[in-house]
């Protein structure tokens, strides 16, 4: 089961105008009772023996611990909304991502042997020319928008890119937030962590969680983009 793309972004309309845009890009929006900075996971750093933590992204075990985190402060964990930027590569197709299907084909030496060698297709971009065309979440930046229960976050339903070879790259959501507006969570494209608002409980559970590093936030801080 996949998410659902949304030809209608107006979900989104609630909270567009709460808080000032930087930290909204950040935090969310403005007014719940509190909030935390989830860290998200490390990465090495090519050529070099530390590690950075990983930016606009949670890889898919935090994402499922702090998706289970939220499923239990809201009374519509089936009914949830997912905005994704729409400019990472991944989700285009043709030129932009066409080496990508390069493992797809038999390699060109079998070609030469037992054939000639045929024009690879350009791959597909991730979604149907609706959702592509389709209307924007200007939040800060444009998403995409969809819906579905928590359960199936970062599930997109991309297309692949060609035969036997999956889309993979799609960004965890950069936004989400229940049908009861009971919290939000914003993925920042540039950020190392992960704002979360909602109930003083939910930020306590959060904060308890062995499984997340987050670190208590007031939404008037100063926020910085990696710690």
């Amino acid at each position: 089961m996949a998410l659902r793309p949304l030809a209608d972004v107006s979900p989104g309309d609630w909270f567009l105008d709460r808080g000032d845009q930087r930290t909204r890009a950040r935090l969310g929006p403005s007014g719940f009772e509190a909030y935390v900075r989830v860290l998200h996971g490390d990465e090495p750093q090519p050529h070099q023996g530390d590690l950075s933590r990983i930016d606009g992204h949670l890889d898919d075990p935090l994402l499922a611990a702090l998706c289970d985190v939220l499923s239990r402060h809201t009374t519509t964990p089936h009914d949830c909304y997912f905005g994704l930027w729409d400019g990472y590569g991944a989700i285009q197709g043709g030129e932009a991502v066409g080496f990508l299907t390069t493992f797809a084909v038999a390699p060109p030496w079998l070609i030469r042997v037992f054939g000639r060698e045929k024009p690879r297709p350009l791959p597909p971009p991730a979604f149907p020319p609706e959702v592509m065309n389709g209307p924007r979440l200007h939040a800060g930046h444009d998403h995409l928008l969809f819906a579905g229960p928590l359960s199936q976050a970062g599930q997109w339903g991309a297309a692949n890119y060609a035969v036997d070879l999956p889309r993979g790259g799609i960004n965890s959501p950069n936004l989400m937030w229940p049908a009861d507006r009971s919290w939000f969570v914003t993925t920042n494209i540039d950020s190392a962590w992960t704002g979360v608002g909602g109930s003083a409980r939910l930020i306590a559970d959060i904060l308890a969680d062995g499984r997340l590093e987050a670190v208590r936030t007031t939404y008037t801080d100063n926020q910085p983009e990696y710690l």
